[in-house]
């Protein structure tokens, strides 16, 4: 039984642990190593991915080959393409392990099935994808409507972790600036700390 997993499980709902018991029956184990696709631009999401151990991250690739971070998965969080998971559709984004990473995955099939088994798993679901679209919206919103200085800043005080784990061209892209830009800040936050 991944702890972890039922921990983030309990942070929504009031699973029991019997209905966690039966819950894995549905799910498979995999790793993943650093630069490693989970889902490739073009292909069909199949599956939910709880991040057990890593950083796995959402690119999309522009026109002319700059990677833009949509989502990070920390450890602790849960990563897919949703509309391609349950559209049927192909994907536009890539999918890829930031380091070597242990992920739990979970198919529509299966997420279909332990829904309707376990009422329980209907509900954290539906509060973590609302929970999630809610998040995705004001981040958004933040990117056209503060300056990349506060995003920053707002991304040290909120999500500290992501600065530590994942490579600084990938932070600045998820805050949506150059790193050029990423690093011109950095440097004047510490110089205004002296």
């Amino acid at each position: 039984m991944s702890q972890l997993l039922f921990d983030n499980l309990k942070s929504k709902t009031k699973i029991t642990e019997e209905e966690f018991e039966r819950f894995q029956k549905y799910l498979k184990t995999r790793r993943l190593e650093k630069n490693e696709t989970l889902l490739r631009r073009g292909e069909t999401a199949k599956y939910m991915a709880f991040v057990q151990e890593g950083v796995i991250c959402t690119l999309s690739i522009d026109e002319k080959g700059e990677k833009h971070v949509i989502q990070i998965g920390l450890q602790n969080h849960w990563i897919t393409d949703l509309f391609s998971l349950f559209a049927g559709e192909p994907s536009s984004y890539d999918i890829i392990a930031i380091e070597t990473s242990e992920v739990i995955l979970l198919s529509r099939e299966a997420f279909e099935e332990a829904c309707f088994e376990i009422p329980t798993l209907e509900r954290f679901f539906r509060l973590l994808i609302q929970n999630g679209y809610v998040s995705t919206l004001k981040r958004i919103s933040r990117i056209y409507s503060t300056s990349a200085e506060q995003r920053y800043l707002d991304l040290v005080t909120n999500n500290s972790e992501i600065i530590h784990q994942i490579p600084q061209h990938l932070v600045a892209s998820y805050l949506g600036i150059k790193p050029q830009s990423l690093s011109r800040i950095r440097k004047q936050l510490m110089e205004k700390d002296f």
